[in-house]
């Protein structure tokens, strides 16, 4: 076996995995911690009001970053459930069942910012006739649907490869929701370019803090993914030797 191929399978190891996490968790906690803090406090204490949308423009703070992370998951879930379809790696399975609930989560905390916004700016909490509104919407009960299809399939790996299938089929609608402000007449404006420029609505001060709190919305996406697949390895591999060697040293 080549050695690129020898990486790729010592990557997919729950030992290994566990072992290299075990390192990294410290840094990325500490990294999260020090964007999310520089990112809250640039948008709550240094970000100007916009001089259309006023301290509401704020928000779009955090809902531009946690939106554009939920339009990951699906992505990082059909990569995964390839990997579990063509290599047979457990790891990527385990990686892919907990990616769902979080993007649950993150397309709901999208709908919600975004329905705070609106109703401010648009006089209105909910639009049907928005594509992109609707396209979020139909991700969130994809998303509830894998889990759902998991918990109903018996077999583990009947479930595993049943959601790696919906989780491929569902990156169409990422599509649809990325090019769906440009593809119809919507509420939401067209996507816009990053500025640097001052003086530019989304200028420098904006996009400084949105960048930054984008970077501490993935970190934190990246911690509770390795915590909670941490923890399915525990239970799936409680017999190996390993395991109970590291129970046993942690009582």
């Amino acid at each position: 076996m080549s050695g690129r191929w020898q990486w790729f399978h010592r990557l997919g190891s729950p030992k290994w995995f566990y072992e290299k996490t075990t390192r990294w968790l410290p840094w990325l906690v500490g990294a999260m911690a020090l964007f999310l803090t520089v990112g809250v406090a640039w948008a709550l204490l240094f970000l100007p009001p916009d001089y259309q949308q006023g301290h509401t423009s704020r928000i779009l703070v955090v809902h531009v970053a946690v939106a554009g992370t939920s339009l990951s998951f699906f992505p990082l879930m059909a990569a995964a459930g390839t990997v579990t379809l063509v290599w047979r790696i457990k790891l990527a399975d385990m990686v892919a069942k907990h990616a769902a609930p979080l993007g649950a989560w993150f397309t709901f905390l999208t709908l919600a910012s975004g329905s705070i916004w609106g109703s401010v700016m648009w006089g209105t909490w909910w639009e049907w006739t928005d594509s992109r509104l609707v396209s979020m919407l139909f991700q969130l009960f994809l998303l509830l649907g894998v889990i759902s299809l998991r918990t109903a399939i018996e077999n583990a790996e009947t479930a595993a490869r049943a959601c790696a299938l919906l989780s491929i089929v569902g990156c169409i609608n990422v599509v649809i929701i990325k090019y769906s402000v440009d593809w119809w007449n919507t509420l939401h404006q067209p996507s816009s370019p990053i500025s640097m420029e001052v003086g530019n609505p989304n200028g420098p001060e904006f996009w400084v803090a949105t960048l930054v709190m984008i970077v501490a919305v993935y970190l934190f996406l990246a911690v509770s993914l390795i915590l909670a697949t941490r923890n399915e390895i525990l239970e799936r591999e409680n017999n190996a030797q390993w395991v109970r060697e590291l129970v046993a040293q942690a009582r």
